[in-house]
């Protein structure tokens, strides 16, 4: 398609602009207002961690990035603190060379040497003791370029080159020179001695003989007639490039090489090496970089230059410095990174020289129709012709002509539709070739136009800010174009067309497909129905080849959502991009997405995800991009707008570019409150010496800091500055984003963690290098395994010592105890003794009374025997008889007790059988009478068989003699059971005609059945008659205990 016919050459009012910079240069000067101690910076240097070395009138200053270290003779021991010159060797050794305090850079021969890390200072008499030259005697140091250091001396003149593994070397000695000045001149620097890349360039001035030194090869010259001599740097083969003026001709400076047969030659087409702006020109100051690779340039009337082989380039007008023309440039040096560090009297300048892959359009430099460089619609056809919608001008670019017209209101979207150039806003515009204008359409829109997109020859779909619409540009009007479904449309970014030819928009709130035949005029848009883009406020979409969508929203980053499978993953800050504000995804070649941001163009790779971000630094004329401003041309060719013009660019340039980020990550400062102490201790350097983190019990915090060594200047926006993420690995599941670059922990538990943190750049790239630093909480003494161990050995050995001791006192207790007892068995034995001989005499003495009582007994049996013979009475003969009965009943008892041993138990078996065997005896003349006495063998307290040998001899009396009158045999059962301890049953019977019916004994009116019930009381007892087979009395009865218990 062809943007631009003929007669579009010469439409309206021409502005010509100047072409786009091949490279980009972004710079900017740090000084005391960013913690340098001085304005005037004389000398840097970056040491192996990446951190840069300031030397300065006041101090040496270590910066980060951000901030500045200070060290002074009065904080750190150095020897001054003007410090004119740096070097740092292979071992991270800073060599430091101080000056006077006037106002030449004048060494005075003296040198610390400082160990980067540790940051300990010595002399350097003191580090090296074995000196091969005297310290006084240094008057020059420098890196080349190789990781060595070069050392000029004097009293002789030598140059030396030193490094940790090969030491110092001598190099050359300049036997020609004649020190024939003051001390001061050899020792002023500037532009006198030259070091790059190895060859080292030595003079005492212009008039003397100088050398280049490289390696053993060693060139002398003489330049003649010379005023100001001044190095340039080296060419591709090595060859020395000096830029001179001489007497004859002041201010036109000339161009020599010094070639390899040390021969000074003019430099006969200084183009070649880019150096045709240095000829002819007066030049104040010259400084070559020491890798050789750029040289700065100063001509205090006119600019700051740098030529770095490929250009001459120039950095900073008269008019963009304060001071310009008296700006003195002391040394410029490379960092790792890519940057240049410029020391100058009024700071040090950061340069940063890109080659420039975007081509800007339309910029506020480029053109002064339009102040506001906001741009929104773009259309380019494959041949680099260009329109934008550049607020409220149109501009037209073919070639390095451009064309601009103005609107009376903001114009948004472009689209080429019929042949014809359609521009939309509050109003809708079509380019006339005849009259070499836009003209408005009369009929306004329903809305404010925000998309345009020709659907075919006649038909202009049209996006508002709250719905559709159709231009029919054959009838020259709107049509409505319904929306199917809620909610209402709200700003229509954009209209795309599918690989399957389907037509849809992409509102803020959703995703719109196109359906109906235009032909009949039924087009509607239906809204694509999903509760994931339900919560989304959508900027701009891009469909893949597989049907799944890009989805770029406003504050949510990117989302890939697959509408068959209903999956969705999110892009944001975390992943890599530099904002959460996406504009416009436009699609390349190379499986990459283009993605406008407020903070950058990215791109986005569809398959591994990885994520570049393109900035200001890289070429764009701003950072913050538009809406609906992007456009794919028919080359492959990408165009964005943002809030200054458009910027266009290939994407086969960047097709090398790759993600990683390898930038130092170095830790800063390290704080630890030492709980024993009560206070916060800086230990940095140790932290740094050892590599991890030890925290006693009562360590209550600490803090970290780190900063991310890339130099970046941050721009003051939201997203400018560095992030972080921590993660304490063995305690955290997931990372903890920051934007601050410190950390304060607390509250950590016992035991052994690490503690891991990356740093993300301002571009949204992740540092490949992260601080992993071992973090140890000890726990405290009573907790730790040494001191549990200790505390149960202790008190092992405790119970042991108590052990032994208690058996130490239970011996002598026992041996004691012993002496006691046989003192005690003894008097016992002794007791014992005496009482047997008590109870044996006792026993003695009861066994002679119930002897004697038997005796007596017998007696008193014998009287009753001789008194019922003087009887003439039955009744009374026999009443005597009865009593002597009973009384030999109770002699019988006696005579037990005192027969046996037992005194104070009778065996009751034996008792009864000699009982029933003594009644027997008196009454068995008349009949015989069988007896039958079955009792057990027990014992029974003499209180129990008094009475119980009463009641026997009463019921035996009375069966023999009245029982057995009338029957041929008489029988006689005794049987006694027993019930249970202490309780018995004595059952008597015997076969006699028994005693009347219902006779009761507790009623009984004879003496011997009364004595009978009152002894069976007495034994706790009671006495049951049956008249069984004759007469059965049966006597339940206890012993003497069971009745003292039951009392």
């Amino acid at each position: 398609m062809l943007l631009f016919p003929n007669a579009l050459t010469v439409f309206g009012k021409s502005d010509s602009i100047r072409t786009s910079l091949e490279y980009t240069i972004t710079k900017r000067l740090l000084s005391v207002e960013n913690e340098f101690a001085s304005h005037e910076v004389f000398c840097g240097v970056q040491d192996s961690s990446g951190f840069l070395w300031f030397g300065t009138r006041n101090g040496l200053n270590r910066f980060d990035g951000s901030k500045c270290l200070l060290f002074t003779r009065q904080r750190n021991g150095l020897q001054e603190n003007k410090v004119v010159q740096l070097a740092v060797d292979d071992a991270d050794h800073l060599f430091i060379q101080y000056g006077s305090a006037g106002f030449q850079l004048t060494t005075i021969g003296k040198v610390d040497v400082m160990d980067a890390t540790t940051q300990r200072v010595k002399t350097l008499t003191a580090a090296f003791p074995n000196l091969p030259f005297k310290e006084k005697d240094v008057y020059w140091i420098a890196n080349d370029g190789t990781g060595e250091i070069s050392f000029l001396t004097a009293s002789p003149f030598r140059y030396w080159r030193y490094s940790s593994k090969k030491g110092f070397r001598l190099m050359h000695e300049m036997k020609g020179w004649v020190r024939q000045d003051s001390l001061l001149d050899y020792r002023t620097t500037g532009p006198v001695n030259t070091f790059l890349r190895g060859t080292a360039h030595l003079k005492l001035n212009n008039q003397q003989v100088q050398y280049v030194v490289k390696d053993k090869k060693v060139s002398s010259f003489k330049q003649h007639d010379v005023l100001r001599s001044l190095p340039v740097g080296l060419t591709g083969q090595g060859e020395l490039l000096i830029t001179y003026n001489t007497a004859t001709d002041v201010d036109h400076f000339q161009i020599d090489k010094l070639t390899g047969q040390g021969q000074l030659v003019p430099a006969q087409n200084p183009d070649q090496y880019s150096l045709d702006e240095v000829k002819g020109r007066y030049w104040y100051q010259v400084r070559p970089a020491t890798d050789g690779q750029a040289t700065a340039f100063y001509m205090a009337t006119d600019a700051l230059y740098l030529w770095n082989k490929r250009a001459f380039l120039k950095i900073i007008g008269k008019s963009e410095l304060k001071g310009f023309e008296n700006l003195f440039i002391y040394q410029l040096f490379p960092d790792k990174l890519g940057n240049l560090w410029l020391c100058t009297s009024s700071g040090v300048m950061q340069l940063t020289i890109k080659k420039n892959r975007f081509k800007p359009y339309f910029s506020t430099s480029q053109q002064a129709m339009e102040r506001n460089g906001q741009a929104r619609g773009i259309l380019a056809d494959g041949r680099g012709n260009v329109v934008a919608n550049v607020w409220g001008h149109t501009f037209m670019q073919e070639g390095e002509r451009v064309h601009g017209f103005s609107h009376n209101f903001i114009n948004y979207g472009l689209a080429w539709h019929g042949g014809a150039l359609y521009t939309g806003g509050f109003g809708l515009s079509r380019y006339d070739e005849a009259q070499k204008k836009f003209i408005g359409i009369p009929m306004p829109p329903p809305s404010e136009i925000w998309s345009l997109y020709s659907l075919n020859d006649s038909l202009l779909l049209v996006g508002c800010i709250n719905g559709f619409a159709v231009f029919n540009a054959a009838a020259k009007r709107f049509e409505p174009l319904h929306t199917e479904g809620e909610p209402e449309v709200r700003f229509v970014y954009r209209f795309l067309r599918d690989k399957h030819g389907q037509v849809w928009a992409v509102a803020e709130n959703g995703l719109y497909e196109l359906k109906g035949d235009p032909a009949r005029g039924t087009l509607q848009m239906v809204r694509l129905k999903s509760t994931l883009l339900n919560g989304l406020s959508l900027l701009d979409a891009w469909q893949d080849t597989d049907g799944a969508w890009w989805l770029a929203t406003n504050g949510e980053g990117l989302y890939h959502w697959d509408p068959k499978r209903n999956r969705s993953r999110q892009f944001n800050i975390t992943a890599g991009f530099p904002s959460d504000v996406l504009y416009r995804i436009e699609p390349d070649a190379f499986n990459n997405l283009w993605i406008s941001s407020d903070y950058g163009l990215i791109r986005f790779n569809r398959k591994d995800f990885a994520i570049n971000t393109y900035t200001t630094t890289e070429g764009i004329s701003h950072n913050e991009f538009n809406r609906t401003s992007s456009f794919k041309a028919a080359d492959g060719k990408l165009y964005f707008g943002g809030l200054n013009g458009v910027v266009g660019f290939d994407p086969r340039a960047f097709k090398t570019d790759t993600l990683q980020l390898s930038v130092p990550l170095r830790i800063i400062a390290f704080n630890q409150f030492v709980g024993s102490a009560n206070e916060l201790v800086n230990k940095t350097a140790e932290l740094l010496r050892n590599g991890g983190i030890v925290l006693a019990p009562d360590d209550k915090f600490f803090t970290l800091d780190f900063q991310l060594l890339d130099f970046i200047k941050d721009e003051g926006h939201r997203y400018a500055g560095h992030r972080y993420a921590y993660q304490i690995e063995g305690l955290d599941r997931n990372w903890v984003f920051i934007n601050e670059n410190s950390v304060r922990i607390s509250g950590l538990p016992y035991g052994d963690f690490v503690l891991r943190i990356k740093a993300q750049n301002r571009e949204g790239a992740w540092n490949k290098e992260e601080l992993s630093i071992p973090l140890s909480v000890l726990k405290p003494v009573y907790l730790q395994w040494y001191f549990i161990l200790t505390v149960v050995l202790l008190v092992a050995l405790l119970i042991y010592l108590l052990v032994r001791l208690r058996i130490r006192q239970l011996a002598r207790e026992k041996q004691r105890l012993e002496e006691t007892v046989n003192e005690r068995t003894v008097q016992l034995k002794q007791s014992i003794s005496d009482q047997t001989a008590l109870l044996l005499e006792k026993d003695v003495l009861m066994k002679e009374i119930h002897h004697r009582v038997k005796n007596n007994l017998q007696v008193i049996s014998g009287l009753l025997e001789l008194q019922g013979k003087t009887l003439t009475d039955d009744a009374a003969r026999e009443a005597l008889e009865e009593g002597r009965n009973r009384v030999r009943s109770i002699a019988l008892i006696h005579q037990n007790l005192y027969q046996f041993e037992n005194l104070s138990n009778i065996d009751l078996k034996r008792f009864a059988g000699d009982l029933c065997r003594q009644v027997q005896s008196v009454f068995q003349r008349e009949k015989t009478v069988s007896l039958a006495v079955d009792v057990p063998d027990v014992h029974l307290d003499i209180d129990s068989a008094v009475p119980l040998g009463l009641i026997l001899n009463e019921l035996l009396s009375n069966s023999f003699k009245y029982a057995f009158k009338d029957v041929s045999e008489g029988e006689i059962g005794v049987t006694v059971n027993v019930v249970s301890e202490g309780r018995f049953r004595l059952v008597y019977s015997d076969n006699g005609p028994g005693l009347p019916e219902h006779f009761e004994v507790r009623k009984a009116t004879t003496l011997g059945l009364q004595l009978v019930n009152d002894l069976t009381r007495q034994i706790g007892g009671r006495v049951h008659y049956q008249a069984v087979k004759g007469a059965v009395f049966i006597i339940d009865f206890t012993n003497r205990e069971v009745r003292k218990n039951q009392d």
